[in-house]
């Protein structure tokens, strides 16, 4: 096949994680492929231009763009998300004329931003690529023709799993633990520091202030740190943890050293608010620590209860009670759960990985070239 993707970005992590990791495989299976990166990335703008400026530069090479793909002629074109980040869609009309097959890539509730717009680019498309059945159950009602395929990461890149446990438990629970009705008084022990890391986006780092009362607390207790990877730390100087007594440690976002940076972390966190836009998230910070072996707490909205067995392969929590409560468990004694690490990595192998769901894209792709 030949196939043209219009992604959001080079360094944007819907880009890295839904197109750009997939590529080198589809071209190793003899497939061509052509990259066409919004510029400047979607969500940002040249220094010296300014975001209103640099939104007309990105306006003129989307258009080239559209010429480009006019002669290179793909046979199935991915547009990842949507051309430009607000309520126009005069350019994928356009698109829609070029292209002989169209596929809408989402991972995030568009329609919640522009619920116009969202229905219009899945009306144009021939199919529907869908983050997750969450997702994919709001797109049916416009368009029937819908594929789901989660957020993944490359294992390869995490390096080989050597497994912790040799023999697992025939029948494992549902749940590893129930919550109490009170917090419970065990013996502490003393480790040594204990890295609470988290990674994404800036713009997502609000979302910590969930953390600021257990973090608070749990730094009375037991010698931790919070380390925070992003691309800048103005959002963390904001939050200000290290003025309630909790050690923060900023690193900032690289490509080149990403998988190094997370293994760092003893203890991944993905807290979150329940809305209408966090519950079409994919879960991808939850991946990345199941796949780097490391222990996974998030907040139980949308796919995060679909990625996480409570207790099994990573931990729920919701109110500031049962995050404190699940943080000391595995603060206290982190050598409990080197099952649950086993059977996380697993779960992303088989369910969450490039490697596991290329198949489903190459078929997906192939069946909308036919036409099916």
């Amino acid at each position: 096949m030949r196939v043209a993707f219009l992604t959001s970005g080079r360094f944007v992590p819907s880009s890295r994680f839904r197109v750009l990791q997939f590529v080198p495989h589809l071209q190793r299976l003899g497939h061509e492929c052509l990259v066409l990166p919004s510029r400047p990335d979607k969500y940002a703008s040249w220094p010296l231009l300014g975001f209103r400026l640099s939104g007309v530069f990105k306006r003129w090479n989307r258009q080239a763009d559209l010429v480009a793909l006019e002669r290179w002629s793909p046979d199935v074109v991915v547009l990842e998300r949507e051309l430009f980040s607000d309520a126009t869609f005069d350019l994928e009309q356009a698109l829609r004329r070029i292209a002989r097959r169209l596929v809408l890539d989402i991972d995030d509730g568009l329609f919640v931003l522009h619920r116009h717009k969202f229905e219009v680019l899945c009306g144009l498309c021939d199919h529907i690529i869908a983050g997750s059945e969450l997702l994919a159950a709001r797109v049916r009602p416009i368009n029937p023709r819908v594929t789901v395929i989660p957020t993944c990461v490359d294992v390869a890149r995490f390096g080989e799993w050597t497994m912790r446990c040799k023999k697992y438990p025939h029948d494992i629970p549902r749940s590893g633990f129930r919550f109490p009705g009170s917090l419970p008084q065990f013996p502490i022990q003393r480790p040594q520091r204990t890295v609470l890391g988290w990674t994404g986006t800036a713009a997502n780092l609000e979302y910590l202030e969930v953390l600021r009362d257990p973090l608070k607390k749990l730094s009375q207790e037991f010698p931790i740190e919070l380390r925070v990877i992003a691309e800048t730390d103005r959002p963390l100087r904001k939050l200000g943890f290290d003025r309630d007594g909790v050690s923060t440690r900023f690193v900032r976002w690289s490509e080149a050293t990403e998988i190094a940076d997370l293994k760092g972390f003893e203890i991944g966190l993905m807290p979150m608010l329940d809305n209408d836009w966090t519950r079409y998230k994919c879960g991808l910070k939850i991946l990345q620590y199941m796949a780097a072996g490391i222990p996974a707490v998030a907040s139980p909205v949308g796919v995060n209860t679909e990625i996480i067995r409570h207790g099994i392969t990573g931990w729920l929590a919701t109110t500031p009670d049962e995050w404190l409560f699940v943080l000391r468990q595995l603060v206290s004694s982190p050598e409990r759960y080197a099952i649950s690490l086993d059977l996380a990595r697993l779960v992303v192998e088989g369910q969450y990985s490039v490697q596991a769901q290329l198949p489903r894209l190459v078929a997906c792709l192939e069946a909308v070239r036919a036409g099916q």
